[in-house]
């Protein structure tokens, strides 16, 4: 694979890509010219975000995923920015095709991924919440290039909160594995990056801030998603078969909230949020379908 290429994770963007035609799905089965526009740009967006993550990563990656294109040597870190400064123009370029919203969702995308690679990547909660919305943002992408928006934006909620928590749940997943002696290694030479996430003392590895706040925030975050998802039925917009898909996927959330609040295994609360947000979207997807 060329290396530039490879610098924009393709199975991420195309998974990108993937959530703005089922935005637009939620709106009309039919896709216009403007939503296969929104998938490019979505996919280009998506892929410079990546490439600039390598761009800012390039001394952790040195450490952690030393054969990636810039550690390994096989692309200079100037020719990725440039890379990623052409993408982001060009997905920016093709949502002014689109519609206003889509325009402002594209630039807030772009800032957003710049300063999530630069800044925020490694500061509690408030990387969290820019993935959440990030993750969330291509629902409402897809559903504002196909014009309309309000079971887009619902979608965008639950997503994103269900996202939220499992963020959490994976940096609390963190401290249970067996990193100890490769936190402490990186957190030698890469002070600011992890320092802001994770502290070290003579006990070892711990978050900045306690566990049981994390927790509550996390299980919180579910319960909201849980509440959204049933805001599309209580509102008429979706029917019965929406319902009926709904029950298993609230059951997986109410069961992740339940195991994380007791603290057995956050590897499985990880993977049941993953599990409820795959079965929330066939929720939506039959929903409207149906």
């Amino acid at each position: 694979m060329l290396p530039w290429i490879e610098t924009t994770r393709p199975v991420n963007c195309l998974m990108s890509g993937l959530s703005v035609l089922i935005g637009a799905f939620l709106v009309s089965p039919a896709f216009a010219p403007e939503v296969l526009t929104a998938f490019v740009a979505a996919v280009l967006i998506t892929g410079a975000g990546n490439a600039v993550n390598d761009y800012t990563d390039v001394e952790s990656d040195r450490i952690n995923r030393p054969r990636r294109p810039i550690p390994s040597g096989r692309i200079s870190r100037r020719s990725v920015l440039l890379f990623s400064i052409l993408m982001f123009s060009a997905g920016t370029a093709l949502s002014l095709l689109i519609n206003t919203l889509c325009i402002i969702i594209a630039a807030v995308n772009t800032l957003l991924l710049v300063v999530y690679s630069s800044h925020l990547q490694n500061k509690v909660l408030l990387g969290n919440m820019t993935v959440a919305y990030l993750a969330g943002s291509t629902f409402l992408f897809g559903g504002a290039a196909a014009g309309g928006i309000t079971l887009p934006l619902l979608l965008m909620l639950l997503a994103g909160l269900a996202t939220f928590s499992r963020e959490i749940v994976k940096d609390l997943e963190d401290l249970q594995g067996d990193r100890k002696s490769f936190l402490k290694k990186v957190t030698l030479r890469m002070k600011e990056s992890f320092g802001d996430r994770f502290r070290v003392d003579r006990s070892g590895i711990k978050l900045r801030y306690k566990t049981i706040y994390a927790i509550l925030i996390a299980s919180f975050s579910l319960w909201m998603a849980i509440v959204i998802s049933i805001v599309p039925y209580a509102w008429g917009i979706m029917g019965d078969f929406y319902i009926f898909m709904l029950v298993p996927t609230d059951a997986v959330l109410v069961s992740a909230s339940l195991i994380l609040i007791r603290r057995r295994s956050y590897r499985r609360v990880s993977r049941l949020i993953k599990t409820g947000m795959f079965l929330g979207l066939l929720a939506f997807l039959v929903g409207a379908a149906l």
